[in-house]
């Protein structure tokens, strides 16, 4: 900010004396704060690999931003109200997939009515074919992924279904007195459920579900499609994969999660991470599992106990796992094991301490809070002597 106001700055002052000189110059508006709003900048810059079709995102600082699509050879165009990033091309320059913002009159509405954040309005998705510029759309998506050298599938997540409405006030009180009686359950796990996956052939437009997804990924060419199932079902928990032809292997199951899927640039190597065998312990520390087309099922090779992994340590789940060019190497995050959840804990007072050796302030400490708690250290997995080593601390 303090940037764009020295321009503005500069700009003004060499604006001065061409006002004072031009009387033409009394019809031009002069730059304002409130201006500054509207100005747009270009997002997601994304070129065609034949160099015909340039795709980006035309996004003000406050408003509706827009998609657009220019053909470099015609100087025809394509644009898309409220289409912005992230967005891909598909290798064969024949569709552009999308992001589509909610309407901002519409979030700022919900904004102000308060209202809960699954109850807000929520992104959608296009897909624009570029010989026709025809653009289908899907309501509520929360990501989507496209294999980086295939042109022939796309795989997007949605968001959940809107809730149902809130039982009236005499239905809870009801509820809340007969459960006043019962005994206090024992504390549950926390796992949130995941969501529809669509998987969508973008020339003929089929498409197929996969239900209580969290998370998932493609390999380059776009054979398999590796994804992770959370359901309210937990029996139903586990890894799988899904071939180009649809049939669909199992590499984990049983309650547990399944997260930070990746293939090698082969396409002959997946890894993921899981606390599937610990998931009834508490705390259920999480091992790096790894699966090749091979195998009946995905392996663990990583644990707290393996040679090189740091005392008190395991694999983070919110480490990046990914293999090395060449495949040989696996890498990861690893984290201290965070200590067991007390079920009778009482709620605990909260107050800001500050030590005058805290390299943070109390408020900064706040704001890192959450990052802290998923910091990652990395380590590597050599695959041919399945050795691992340390590479970071903290």
């Amino acid at each position: 900010m303090r940037r764009v106001t020295a321009i503005c700055i500069c700009a003004a002052i060499a604006w001065a004396p061409m006002a004072a000189a031009t009387p033409a110059s009394a019809d031009k508006k002069p730059i304002t704060h409130a201006l500054y709003d509207s100005w747009r900048s270009i997002q997601g810059t994304q070129l065609s690999e034949d160099g015909v079709w340039l795709v980006y995102a035309l996004t003000p600082q406050d408003g509706d931003g827009e998609l657009v699509a220019r053909n470099l050879k015609t100087g025809a165009e394509f644009r898309h109200p409220r289409g912005r990033a992230p967005l891909s091309v598909t290798t064969d320059g024949g569709h552009v997939v999308f992001m589509i913002a909610p309407p901002k009159t519409e979030v700022d509405k919900a904004k102000k009515d308060k209202k809960k954040p699954e109850e807000q309005p929520k992104s959608g998705l296009g897909i624009l074919t570029l010989a026709s510029g025809q653009v289908a759309t899907v309501d509520r998506v929360k990501s989507f992924k496209v294999p980086e050298e295939s042109s022939r599938w796309v795989a997007y997540l949605l968001e959940p279904p809107k809730s149902k409405a809130e039982p009236k006030k005499d239905e809870a009180k009801e509820s809340e007195s007969g459960t006043a009686e019962e005994s206090p359950k024992k504390k549950e796990k926390k796992k949130d459920p995941g969501t529809e996956l669509v998987v969508r052939e973008l020339t003929s437009g089929t498409t197929s579900s996969i239900a209580d997804v969290a998370d998932f990924t493609w390999t380059k060419d776009g054979n398999w499609l590796a994804y992770g199932v959370s359901s309210k079902t937990a029996e139903n928990d586990g890894a799988f994969v899904r071939g180009a032809d649809g049939a669909v292997r199992k590499l984990a199951i049983g309650p547990g999660h399944y997260k930070a899927f990746a293939f090698d640039d082969a396409g002959r190597q997946l890894a993921f991470v899981s606390n599937r065998d610990d998931y009834k312990s508490d705390p259920a520390p999480f091992k790096l599992y790894y699966w090749t087309p091979a195998d009946s099922a995905a392996s663990p090779l990583v644990a707290p106990s393996t040679p090189g992994m740091p005392a008190s340590y395991a694999v983070s789940e919110h480490g990046r796992v990914a293999f090395s060019k060449d495949g040989s190497k696996l890498f990861l995050g690893t984290a201290p094991i965070p200590p067991a959840e007390l079920d009778d804990a009482p709620e605990p007072i909260k107050v800001d301490i500050w030590n005058w050796k805290d390299p943070l302030l109390q408020p900064m400490q706040k704001v890192r809070a959450e990052e802290d708690q998923k910091r990652s250290y990395q380590g590597v997995l050599h695959l041919k002597g399945r050795t691992f080593v340390q590479l970071a601390s903290s």
